[in-house]
């Protein structure tokens, strides 16, 4: 290997890192709440919260810390909500189906 084959692979090196420059990560995001397939409730994951989702089929405690979003806990039988664990990143889901509990992370437009 001669010096311009080392100095061509760091130019390409450094051009294959402009593309970052291009991507919004700074988008906020929010989590969309649904029960029984109808909207309940829209929060933002920028702020830390707990969210009680008190309805016939059930009750889940959810809560929103660091910009993610998990259902700390339901009183359900099956609890797979509980264990699906924290979700941030745009199209994550969480679905607690005896409550028909669906939350869904979405970039906020």
């Amino acid at each position: 290997m001669k010096i311009n084959d080392i100095l061509l692979i760091i130019v390409l090196l450094l051009f294959s890192f402009i593309p970052l420059a291009f991507i919004n990560r700074s988008a906020a995001k929010i989590a969309v709440v649904s029960v029984n397939n109808e909207h309940y409730k829209t929060v933002s994951l920028d702020k830390d919260a707990v969210l009680t989702v008190k309805t016939k089929y059930g009750e889940n405690i959810v809560k929103i810390e660091n910009n993610t979003v998990a259902v700390e806990s339901a009183d359900c039988a099956d609890k797979i909500c509980v264990r699906s664990g924290k979700i941030e990143n745009a199209g994550e889901v969480i679905a607690c189906l005896p409550h028909r509990l669906l939350i869904e992370v979405k970039e906020d437009d």
